[in-house]
């Protein structure tokens, strides 16, 4: 009987399995716009450049939106992750639609987009670098603690908090300040085609809301997600409501199965979930 029983279940899991996994292949045949979402600081880059790469090898995705709700983050992840943009573009269009905040590090990435959607009231641009630290030197002191160190090279231990920064070590780190400002000037002056004497009015750290940011040319238009959705549809020459497929980081082989097994039946096996890793930032492109 029990038999018999578990038969008759696995008779009626094919026939509700078969035509969902028929859809599942349809969909996935079907022209889709892809969304990357960057939220929060941007702390690393690995998985969006992931996604990023996911995208660019989908035939079927045709234009894709950068959904940017963040303050920035880390220079170096910032300037890759644009960079991967720069080469998703020369394959299919790509459209940055800013939410709540798109600064510094996020506006620098929306950049490289096709054209760049921002809310009337989005807080965007703080077009600036800032590097932070700390001295507790004094603190210390107080508690009759001495902290020493032996280096190798006269600013090895520049910028350590247990220490008083001299007058060259602050030259040094305002120097570099001001040379990853001037790389961060110089793509936005080029994506955006504001000659830089005219970006320099923008480019000292203030941030902006969206109405001002266009009156700017720091963006290109206002409209929130759905417009963007609109816009990347017809780039992508896609007709009719178009299937929206939002980037995840790649999976290993378990969960892969099992996302096959969830496309295919009513089974529900769970999904991993994806954390971005948050840090101390020190050197970054940051509202402050």
């Amino acid at each position: 009987m029990k038999k018999k029983t578990k038969f008759i279940l696995f008779i009626i899991i094919i026939f509700i399995a078969l035509p969902l996994g028929v859809k599942s292949i349809r969909e996935s045949l079907t022209p889709a716009v892809g969304i990357i979402e960057i939220t929060g600081p941007i702390d690393d880059s690995l998985e969006y450049l992931d996604i990023i790469r996911q995208f660019e090898e989908n035939d079927q995705v045709r234009a894709v939106i950068l959904r940017l709700d963040s303050p920035g983050g880390k220079v170096g992840p910032s300037q890759e992750i644009y960079e991967a943009v720069l080469r998703l573009k020369t394959k299919k269009p790509v459209i940055a639609s800013m939410g709540s905040v798109s600064a510094s590090g996020a506006y620098y990435i929306a950049c490289a987009a096709d054209t760049v959607y921002a809310l009337s009231g989005t807080i965007t641009g703080s077009i600036g670098v800032i590097l932070e630290f700390f001295d507790v030197t004094e603190g210390l002191q107080k508690l009759g603690i001495s902290s020493r160190s032996i280096t190798g090279g006269e600013l090895k231990a520049a910028g350590s908090p247990f220490k008083t920064m001299t007058d060259k070590e602050r030259g040094y780190f305002q120097a570099l300040a001001l040379d990853v400002h001037d790389q961060f000037k110089e793509e936005v002056s080029k994506s955006r085609k504001i000659p830089r004497a005219k970006l320099e009015e923008y480019a000292d750290g203030r941030v902006f809301s969206g109405r001002q940011a266009l009156s700017a040319g720091l963006i290109d238009k206002l409209g929130g997600l759905d417009k963007a959705i609109e816009d990347a549809k017809e780039r992508g020459g896609i007709e009719g409501k178009p299937r929206i497929i939002k980037g995840e980081p790649g999976k290993g082989v378990m969960e892969e199965i099992k996302s096959l097994l969830e496309s295919c039946t009513p089974v529900s096996f769970g999904k991993g979930a994806t954390h971005l890793r948050r840090g101390f930032l020190r050197l970054e492109y940051s509202v402050q």
